[in-house]
Protein backbone atom coordinates (compact mmCIF):
# COMPACT_ATOMS: atom_id res chain seq x y z
CA UNK A 1 0.00 0.00 0.00
CA UNK A 2 1.69 3.76 -0.71
CA UNK A 3 1.28 5.22 2.23
CA UNK A 4 2.91 7.98 2.69
CA UNK A 5 1.74 8.97 6.78
CA UNK A 6 4.74 10.20 8.80
CA UNK A 7 5.01 7.82 11.16
CA UNK A 8 7.26 10.33 13.01
CA UNK A 9 9.53 7.58 13.68
CA UNK A 10 11.92 9.50 11.55
CA UNK A 11 11.32 8.02 8.28
CA UNK A 12 8.19 7.72 6.07
CA UNK A 13 7.29 3.61 4.94
CA UNK A 14 7.75 4.55 1.60
CA UNK A 15 11.59 5.76 2.54
CA UNK A 16 12.27 2.17 3.08
CA UNK A 17 13.48 0.47 -0.02
CA UNK A 18 12.53 -2.75 0.81
CA UNK A 19 9.95 -5.12 1.37
CA UNK A 20 8.24 -4.91 4.77
CA UNK A 21 7.81 -8.37 6.02
CA UNK A 22 4.69 -7.69 8.64
CA UNK A 23 1.24 -8.09 6.81
CA UNK A 24 -0.40 -4.73 5.81
CA UNK A 25 -4.13 -5.03 5.50
CA UNK A 26 -3.74 -4.74 1.25
CA UNK A 27 -2.04 -8.20 1.69
CA UNK A 28 -4.14 -9.68 4.10
CA UNK A 29 -7.38 -8.54 1.99
CA UNK A 30 -5.34 -9.87 -1.54
CA UNK A 31 -4.60 -13.50 0.08
CA UNK A 32 -8.50 -13.26 1.32
CA UNK A 33 -10.01 -12.39 -1.70
CA UNK A 34 -7.68 -14.95 -3.20
CA UNK A 35 -9.19 -17.93 -0.88
CA UNK A 36 -12.46 -17.24 -1.50
CA UNK A 37 -12.19 -17.65 -5.46
CA UNK A 38 -14.90 -20.63 -5.74
CA UNK A 39 -17.23 -17.63 -4.66
CA UNK A 40 -17.01 -15.90 -7.56
CA UNK A 41 -19.33 -15.60 -10.61
CA UNK A 42 -22.70 -16.11 -9.29
CA UNK A 43 -23.30 -19.99 -9.74
CA UNK A 44 -20.07 -21.52 -8.69
CA UNK A 45 -21.30 -23.31 -5.40
CA UNK A 46 -25.00 -24.39 -7.51
CA UNK A 47 -25.29 -28.11 -8.59
CA UNK A 48 -26.97 -28.85 -12.12
CA UNK A 49 -25.80 -27.23 -15.48
CA UNK A 50 -24.04 -24.30 -15.25
CA UNK A 51 -25.21 -21.58 -17.97
CA UNK A 52 -21.95 -21.26 -20.77
CA UNK A 53 -21.17 -17.33 -20.16
CA UNK A 54 -21.17 -18.01 -15.90
CA UNK A 55 -19.15 -21.18 -16.97
CA UNK A 56 -16.40 -18.96 -18.83
CA UNK A 57 -16.31 -16.23 -15.83
CA UNK A 58 -15.40 -19.23 -13.33
CA UNK A 59 -12.61 -20.42 -15.60
CA UNK A 60 -11.30 -16.47 -16.71
CA UNK A 61 -11.62 -15.91 -12.84
CA UNK A 62 -10.26 -19.24 -11.53
CA UNK A 63 -7.12 -18.10 -14.19
CA UNK A 64 -6.85 -14.82 -13.37
CA UNK A 65 -6.57 -15.19 -9.66
CA UNK A 66 -3.79 -17.65 -9.99
CA UNK A 67 -1.92 -14.79 -12.32
CA UNK A 68 -2.07 -12.50 -9.15
CA UNK A 69 -1.04 -15.42 -6.89
CA UNK A 70 2.26 -15.05 -9.00
CA UNK A 71 2.07 -11.50 -9.42
CA UNK A 72 1.51 -11.28 -13.35
CA UNK A 73 -0.44 -8.35 -13.08
CA UNK A 74 -0.99 -7.27 -16.94
CA UNK A 75 -2.21 -11.16 -17.46
CA UNK A 76 -4.28 -11.10 -14.29
CA UNK A 77 -6.29 -7.97 -15.52
CA UNK A 78 -6.92 -9.16 -19.04
CA UNK A 79 -8.47 -12.38 -18.00
CA UNK A 80 -10.65 -10.69 -15.21
CA UNK A 81 -11.69 -8.54 -17.32
CA UNK A 82 -12.74 -11.12 -20.03
CA UNK A 83 -14.64 -12.89 -16.77
CA UNK A 84 -16.28 -9.35 -15.98
CA UNK A 85 -17.38 -9.00 -19.83
CA UNK A 86 -18.90 -12.81 -19.53
CA UNK A 87 -20.83 -11.92 -16.21
CA UNK A 88 -20.81 -7.81 -15.36
CA UNK A 89 -22.85 -9.03 -12.39
CA UNK A 90 -20.65 -10.84 -10.20
CA UNK A 91 -19.06 -8.76 -7.40
CA UNK A 92 -15.97 -10.83 -6.35
CA UNK A 93 -14.68 -10.97 -9.86
CA UNK A 94 -14.95 -7.49 -9.97
CA UNK A 95 -13.19 -7.08 -6.75
CA UNK A 96 -10.37 -9.24 -8.01
CA UNK A 97 -10.04 -7.25 -11.18
CA UNK A 98 -9.50 -3.81 -8.91
CA UNK A 99 -6.70 -5.86 -7.36
CA UNK A 100 -5.22 -6.51 -10.61
CA UNK A 101 -5.83 -2.66 -11.70
CA UNK A 102 -4.31 -1.37 -8.36
CA UNK A 103 -1.03 -2.94 -8.31
CA UNK A 104 -0.11 -1.98 -11.91
CA UNK A 105 -1.21 1.48 -10.66
CA UNK A 106 -4.10 2.27 -12.35
CA UNK A 107 -6.01 3.54 -9.62
CA UNK A 108 -9.04 5.51 -11.06
CA UNK A 109 -10.00 2.32 -12.69
CA UNK A 110 -9.40 -0.19 -9.71
CA UNK A 111 -11.79 2.14 -7.85
CA UNK A 112 -14.18 2.34 -10.56
CA UNK A 113 -14.21 -1.67 -10.29
CA UNK A 114 -14.26 -2.18 -6.47
CA UNK A 115 -17.54 0.66 -6.19
CA UNK A 116 -19.15 -1.59 -8.62
CA UNK A 117 -18.57 -4.56 -6.57
CA UNK A 118 -19.94 -2.98 -3.64
CA UNK A 119 -23.06 -1.95 -5.57
CA UNK A 120 -23.57 -5.17 -6.80
CA UNK A 121 -23.07 -6.70 -2.89
CA UNK A 122 -23.42 -4.23 -0.24
CA UNK A 123 -23.19 -7.12 3.00
CA UNK A 124 -19.66 -7.91 1.99
CA UNK A 125 -17.53 -5.78 5.02
CA UNK A 126 -14.32 -7.07 4.08
CA UNK A 127 -14.89 -5.60 0.20
CA UNK A 128 -16.21 -2.31 1.79
CA UNK A 129 -12.76 -2.23 3.80
CA UNK A 130 -11.03 -2.75 1.03
CA UNK A 131 -12.42 -0.20 -0.94
CA UNK A 132 -12.13 2.22 1.90
CA UNK A 133 -8.10 1.62 1.86
CA UNK A 134 -8.22 2.37 -1.99
CA UNK A 135 -9.55 5.50 -1.05
CA UNK A 136 -7.78 6.48 1.54
CA UNK A 137 -4.65 6.27 -0.48
CA UNK A 138 -6.14 8.09 -2.77
CA UNK A 139 -6.88 11.18 -0.52
CA UNK A 140 -10.00 10.61 -0.62
CA UNK A 141 -10.70 10.36 2.97
CA UNK A 142 -14.14 11.34 3.81
CA UNK A 143 -15.28 8.63 1.39
CA UNK A 144 -13.09 6.54 2.91
CA UNK A 145 -14.74 7.05 6.45
CA UNK A 146 -18.33 6.37 4.96
CA UNK A 147 -16.87 2.91 4.05
CA UNK A 148 -15.17 2.67 7.36
CA UNK A 149 -18.80 2.99 9.29
CA UNK A 150 -20.15 0.74 6.65
CA UNK A 151 -17.85 -2.14 7.37
CA UNK A 152 -18.42 -1.13 10.98
CA UNK A 153 -22.11 -1.71 11.06
CA UNK A 154 -21.69 -4.67 8.71
CA UNK A 155 -19.29 -6.93 10.95
CA UNK A 156 -18.45 -5.04 13.95
CA UNK A 157 -16.38 -7.88 15.02
CA UNK A 158 -13.76 -7.10 11.73
CA UNK A 159 -10.54 -5.72 13.15
CA UNK A 160 -9.96 -4.25 9.25
CA UNK A 161 -12.59 -2.38 9.57
CA UNK A 162 -11.81 -0.45 12.66
CA UNK A 163 -8.43 -0.21 11.73
CA UNK A 164 -9.40 1.55 8.53
CA UNK A 165 -11.66 3.72 10.26
CA UNK A 166 -8.72 4.33 12.86
CA UNK A 167 -5.88 5.42 9.80
CA UNK A 168 -8.47 7.72 8.79
CA UNK A 169 -9.08 9.79 12.03
CA UNK A 170 -5.10 9.25 12.14
CA UNK A 171 -4.92 11.32 8.28
CA UNK A 172 -8.12 13.99 9.94
CA UNK A 173 -5.44 14.53 12.42
CA UNK A 174 -7.50 13.22 15.83
CA UNK A 175 -5.17 11.11 17.20
CA UNK A 176 -7.10 10.33 19.96
CA UNK A 177 -9.98 9.10 18.19
CA UNK A 178 -7.21 7.15 15.78
CA UNK A 179 -6.04 5.23 18.42
CA UNK A 180 -9.30 4.23 20.23
CA UNK A 181 -9.79 2.23 17.04
CA UNK A 182 -6.55 1.06 16.27
CA UNK A 183 -6.92 -0.42 19.67
CA UNK A 184 -10.16 -1.58 18.81
CA UNK A 185 -8.79 -3.40 15.77
CA UNK A 186 -6.56 -5.25 18.25
CA UNK A 187 -9.31 -6.56 20.44
CA UNK A 188 -10.49 -8.73 17.53
CA UNK A 189 -6.97 -9.61 15.94
CA UNK A 190 -4.77 -8.73 18.82
CA UNK A 191 -1.04 -10.26 16.86
CA UNK A 192 -1.77 -8.07 13.63
CA UNK A 193 1.32 -6.50 12.58
CA UNK A 194 0.40 -3.71 10.56
CA UNK A 195 -2.34 -2.27 13.17
CA UNK A 196 0.50 -3.01 16.17
CA UNK A 197 2.89 -0.69 13.90
CA UNK A 198 0.64 1.92 13.99
CA UNK A 199 -0.52 2.14 17.48
CA UNK A 200 3.30 2.12 18.51
CA UNK A 201 3.72 5.11 16.20
CA UNK A 202 0.83 7.10 17.68
CA UNK A 203 1.97 6.61 21.05
CA UNK A 204 5.21 7.81 20.16
CA UNK A 205 3.30 10.88 18.52
CA UNK A 206 1.86 11.65 21.73
CA UNK A 207 5.46 11.50 24.07
CA UNK A 208 3.53 7.53 25.45
CA UNK A 209 7.09 6.18 25.08
CA UNK A 210 6.69 3.51 28.02
CA UNK A 211 3.57 2.59 25.62
CA UNK A 212 5.23 2.74 22.57
CA UNK A 213 7.83 0.17 23.70
CA UNK A 214 5.63 -2.09 25.00
CA UNK A 215 3.52 -2.48 21.67
CA UNK A 216 6.82 -3.07 19.91
CA UNK A 217 8.19 -5.51 22.08
CA UNK A 218 4.07 -6.97 21.47
CA UNK A 219 5.16 -6.84 17.52
CA UNK A 220 8.54 -8.42 17.58
CA UNK A 221 6.76 -11.55 19.86
CA UNK A 222 4.61 -11.92 16.62
CA UNK A 223 7.87 -12.93 14.59
CA UNK A 224 9.66 -16.36 14.93
CA UNK A 225 12.83 -16.26 17.00
CA UNK A 226 15.86 -14.68 14.64
CA UNK A 227 13.14 -13.67 11.83
CA UNK A 228 12.14 -10.21 13.67
CA UNK A 229 11.76 -7.78 10.24
CA UNK A 230 14.22 -4.67 9.91
CA UNK A 231 11.58 -2.50 10.42
CA UNK A 232 10.48 -3.48 13.71
CA UNK A 233 14.34 -3.45 15.40
CA UNK A 234 14.33 -0.20 13.72
CA UNK A 235 11.42 1.05 15.09
CA UNK A 236 12.60 -0.42 18.51
CA UNK A 237 15.69 1.36 18.60
CA UNK A 238 14.45 4.51 18.31
CA UNK A 239 12.18 4.01 21.11
CA UNK A 240 15.05 2.98 22.99
CA UNK A 241 16.72 6.53 22.21
CA UNK A 242 13.51 8.00 23.18
CA UNK A 243 13.76 6.83 26.74
CA UNK A 244 17.52 7.62 27.05
CA UNK A 245 19.15 3.92 26.72
CA UNK A 246 20.95 4.74 23.90
CA UNK A 247 23.49 1.27 24.43
CA UNK A 248 19.97 -0.58 24.08
CA UNK A 249 18.84 1.71 21.22
CA UNK A 250 22.39 1.11 19.61
CA UNK A 251 22.20 -2.90 19.98
CA UNK A 252 18.66 -2.96 18.64
CA UNK A 253 19.62 -0.71 15.25
CA UNK A 254 22.73 -2.34 14.82
CA UNK A 255 20.77 -5.74 14.65
CA UNK A 256 18.03 -4.00 12.45
CA UNK A 257 21.23 -3.16 10.17
CA UNK A 258 21.88 -6.86 9.76
CA UNK A 259 17.92 -7.73 9.19
CA UNK A 260 17.30 -6.56 5.48
CA UNK A 261 19.29 -4.62 2.98
CA UNK A 262 21.55 -1.45 3.66
CA UNK A 263 19.56 1.31 4.37
CA UNK A 264 21.69 5.13 4.74
CA UNK A 265 18.85 6.51 7.18
CA UNK A 266 19.32 3.36 9.23
CA UNK A 267 22.83 3.28 9.71
CA UNK A 268 22.44 7.12 10.29
CA UNK A 269 20.46 6.28 13.33
CA UNK A 270 22.61 3.60 13.87
CA UNK A 271 25.70 6.11 14.19
CA UNK A 272 24.07 8.48 16.10
CA UNK A 273 23.13 6.33 19.05
CA UNK A 274 26.64 4.90 18.78
CA UNK A 275 27.84 8.08 19.87
CA UNK A 276 24.87 8.31 22.68
CA UNK A 277 26.01 5.28 23.88
CA UNK A 278 29.79 6.42 23.76
CA UNK A 279 30.92 4.38 21.17
CA UNK A 280 32.35 6.74 18.93
CA UNK A 281 34.41 4.79 16.46
CA UNK A 282 31.79 1.92 16.13
CA UNK A 283 29.87 5.07 15.58
CA UNK A 284 31.87 6.20 12.55
CA UNK A 285 31.65 3.08 11.09
CA UNK A 286 27.98 3.47 10.98
CA UNK A 287 28.30 6.71 9.41
CA UNK A 288 30.52 5.50 6.89
CA UNK A 289 28.02 2.85 6.07
CA UNK A 290 25.32 5.36 5.64
CA UNK A 291 27.49 7.34 3.47
CA UNK A 292 28.79 4.37 1.40
CA UNK A 293 25.10 3.18 0.56
CA UNK A 294 24.18 6.90 0.16
CA UNK A 295 27.32 9.10 -1.04
CA UNK A 296 24.48 12.41 -1.00
CA UNK A 297 22.89 11.74 2.09
CA UNK A 298 23.14 14.98 4.21
CA UNK A 299 22.81 14.25 7.67
CA UNK A 300 25.59 11.69 7.33
CA UNK A 301 27.91 14.14 5.85
CA UNK A 302 27.08 16.52 8.69
CA UNK A 303 27.34 13.90 11.36
CA UNK A 304 30.86 12.60 9.93
CA UNK A 305 32.29 16.50 10.11
CA UNK A 306 30.63 16.31 13.98
CA UNK A 307 32.80 13.13 14.67
CA UNK A 308 35.98 14.23 12.99
CA UNK A 309 35.73 17.22 15.78
CA UNK A 310 35.04 20.01 12.70
CA UNK A 311 31.71 20.84 14.44
CA UNK A 312 30.44 20.66 17.85
CA UNK A 313 28.27 17.64 18.18
CA UNK A 314 24.29 18.57 18.42
CA UNK A 315 21.76 16.43 20.43
CA UNK A 316 23.20 12.84 19.55
CA UNK A 317 20.31 10.90 19.15
CA UNK A 318 18.45 12.34 16.03
CA UNK A 319 14.82 12.06 16.35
Amino acid sequence: MDVSVVFNFGFRISDFGFRITFVDPQSVLLVAVMVLTSAGCATFGRRGPVPKDVAMCRELTQQGVAALEMGRWDQAESLLERAVEASPVDATTRQHLAEALWHRGAREAALVQIEAAIQLDASDASMTVRAGEMLLATGNVDKALARADAAIRLNPKLAAGWALRGRVYWRLNQPERALADLQRALQFAPDRRDVLVDVAALYRERGQHDRCLTTLHHLLDTYPPGQESQMARWMEGLALGDLGRPQQAADSLLAASRDGPPNADLFFHLATAQMAAGRPEEAQTAVQQALSTNPAHEPSRQLLLQLAGRTTPADPLVR
